[in-house]
């Protein structure tokens, strides 16, 4: 094992108070402006009022019986809903007598209404008529079903009844805490600009012809940026975050795990910047590559609007290793647990052993050049 090389490359990286300036007090910046900017998305802007949803049927309509089960329903939700059987119903949704209206034409079909600023409510009122709609017409089925097969059940056995079930939900993160951990995670990821030190003594003091020289292995050459590179970013990220902790009381769960990750992703971090540096003789490009491709993989997994309400499709959001680790340590924060955890670990463990090895025979190709 090269540890003087380790020793030497670790006080490098640690040396460099540029990049100490952005893996501590980036972190703590960005979280504290992020935060207070969306504090208002992860809590009041998700709350809805009581609101009015006005409905109209045709005279004998399939539905017309259920109608009164509905509207007791709706109303513990606080939805109040109230039959319209005349008027106008673009006068009734700009004089703000109610918030939706839902026009049911015949069976199977209806129209709802609503204005530009009543999208929740409407969304929400379009749920409650589908999953009405569906039992109800589930009922008439297994009506005729018995009367064509001669079965006789009784009333209550298809009678449509309306089922309602309230479905236990994740609870939100505060923004404090929300981008209090996922900014250690995007910063923890940024620390590849660690290797710059390194790269740039070797580059400049001609190391590379100097190991060739002593005929280190190249495992030990790979070993000797590796692990002081883990080590720096590893340091750095829990110095800013036990900072941001004690500045902004920051949540975190399950801390033992939550190490463990953070351990991780140092290590893949690593093992990805080697790659870099080993593919672009420039050193700037290789900073503005791992950027960029940290930045895409950020702007998938939530590190700049969040993971729960992202409107992109969900094979680029499977596709980030980010949005696996924030929505591990965000669970954690929030129900002490996640499902995610697993693949969270699986996906940071294959980054660091397939970028590894090809780290490795990079590093192998170039001292035989």
């Amino acid at each position: 094992m090269p540890w003087i090389l380790i020793k030497n490359n670790l006080k490098l990286m640690l040396r460099s108070k540029w990049i100490l300036f952005m893996m501590i007090i980036m972190p703590l910046i960005t979280i504290g402006l992020l935060s207070n900017a969306f504090k208002s998305m992860l809590t009041t802007s998700f709350e809805i009022n009581e609101f009015k949803v006005g409905y109209r049927t045709n005279t004998g309509s399939l539905y017309e019986p259920m109608m009164s089960k509905l509207q007791d329903s709706c109303k513990e939700q606080g939805i109040l809903l109230q039959e319209y059987p005349e008027g106008d119903i673009k006068e009734l949704l700009l004089n703000r007598t109610v918030a939706v209206f839902v026009d049911i034409q015949s069976d199977n079909f209806y129209k709802l209404y609503r204005s530009d600023e009543k999208k929740i409510e409407a969304a929400m009122t379009d749920s409650i008529f589908s999953g009405f709609f569906y039992q109800v017409n589930e009922a008439v089925t297994v009506k005729t079903y018995s009367v064509q097969n001669k079965i006789n059940p009784s009333t209550e056995q298809w009678e449509s009844k309306l089922i309602q079930e309230k479905l236990p939900t994740d609870p939100v993160p505060s923004s404090t805490d929300y981008y209090g951990i996922i900014y250690i995670v995007y910063f923890a990821w940024c620390g590849l600009v660690s290797l710059v030190a390194v790269i740039s003594s070797e580059r400049k003091s001609a190391i590379l012809r100097r190991m060739r020289i002593t005929q280190m292995s190249n495992l030990n050459q790979y070993l000797g940026k590796f692990i002081p590179c883990t080590l720096a970013i590893f340091l750095e990220v829990c110095a800013s975050w036990i900072l941001s902790v004690l500045l902004y009381d920051i949540h975190w769960g399950n801390i033992g795990i939550s190490i463990f990750i953070i351990a991780l992703i140092s290590m893949a971090t690593s093992a990805f910047g080697i790659i870099l540096f080993q593919l672009f003789h420039n050193v700037a490009i290789g900073i503005v590559i791992g950027f960029i491709i940290t930045w895409i993989c950020g702007y998938f997994g939530g590190s700049f609007q969040s993971y729960m309400y992202l409107d992109i499709p969900k094979f680029l959001i499977n596709a980030s290793p980010i949005y696996y680790i924030n929505r591990t340590l965000v669970e954690f924060s929030t129900v002490g647990h996640s499902d995610y955890a697993g693949i969270c670990i699986g996906y940071l463990l294959a980054i660091i052993f397939s970028s590894g090895l090809i780290g490795i025979l990079l590093i192998r190709r170039k001292m035989e050049e």
